[in-house]
């Protein structure tokens, strides 16, 4: 899955890739823990490079009934 739009605010964005285990988003304060010795470049399926800077966990609150 890939998705293009214009983007107002890159730290509220999450990049999810069906397909995949993982998932990127650029606003660090989500995360619960955070690995920022990891740094890979990601070449997304439009061509796009994207920097990554750490790994991490992030702690999701669901709604249940």
């Amino acid at each position: 899955m890939s998705c293009s739009t214009i983007i107002k605010n890159k730290e509220d964005t999450w990049y999810l890739d069906s397909g995949c285990s993982n998932h990127m988003i650029g606003n660090i304060e989500m995360f619960g823990s955070l690995d920022k010795n990891v740094k890979i470049d990601v070449i997304l399926v439009n061509g796009n490079k994207v920097s990554i800077e750490g790994k991490g966990h992030i702690n999701i609150v669901i709604k249940t009934r």
